[in-house]
């Protein structure tokens, strides 16, 4: 596991002119690399909430931020994992890896999770007694847009984008 925060170059997100945003926002960003394992959703969130309070941003964004990472992350955990068989009887170096990145980009957040499996994500129609299905559905519901691209060094990145109220506060980088 190995996690970057760093405030490097970046641009405004586009449609966005909110003078009460600080001027750190699109700077700010922050990488994880995960095992593709069970616990990687655990982790995932535990820095989604570290990073969004260093980057002073309101609690509520930080409970929505958490929620919508760890359906994302889950969905490529379950995507790249060889399965909990497999994971016994294969090395270390084996087993894929997701990646996190989280962005601040004037008043929004955009969450990136990448991994290797190269099918695109697709919502699920669930019923209502159904136990699971409703990760990407929930996901919709609570960000602005969301949606996936494929890098050109293979794999897909799902990205979310999450609104945030401008708090006053001057983000730590």
């Amino acid at each position: 596991m190995s996690a970057v925060m760093t405030a490097g170059g970046g641009s405004p997100a586009a449609g966005t002119d909110e003078a009460a945003c600080d001027d750190q926002s699109g700077r700010l960003v922050s990488y994880l690399e995960l095992a593709a394992i069970s616990s990687a959703p655990f982790w995932a969130r535990r820095q989604t909430s570290a990073v969004l309070n260093a980057w002073q941003l309101p609690d509520e964004a930080d409970e929505t931020a958490q929620l919508i990472v760890s359906e994302l992350v889950t969905n490529s955990v379950k995507a790249a994992s060889p399965g909990p068989a497999l994971l016994s009887s294969i090395g270390l170096d084996r087993i894929c890896r997701i990646a996190l990145t989280l962005r601040l980009l004037r008043c929004r957040v955009v969450i990136e999770v990448f991994d290797t499996h190269p099918d695109p994500p697709v919502p699920c129609d669930v019923g209502p007694d159904d136990e699971a299905g409703r990760g990407l559905v929930l996901v919709q519901a609570l960000v602005k847009e969301w949606g996936h691209f494929f890098p050109p060094s293979g794999g897909k990145v799902v990205y979310a984008v999450i609104d945030v109220a401008p708090t006053g506060r001057q983000p730590r980088p």
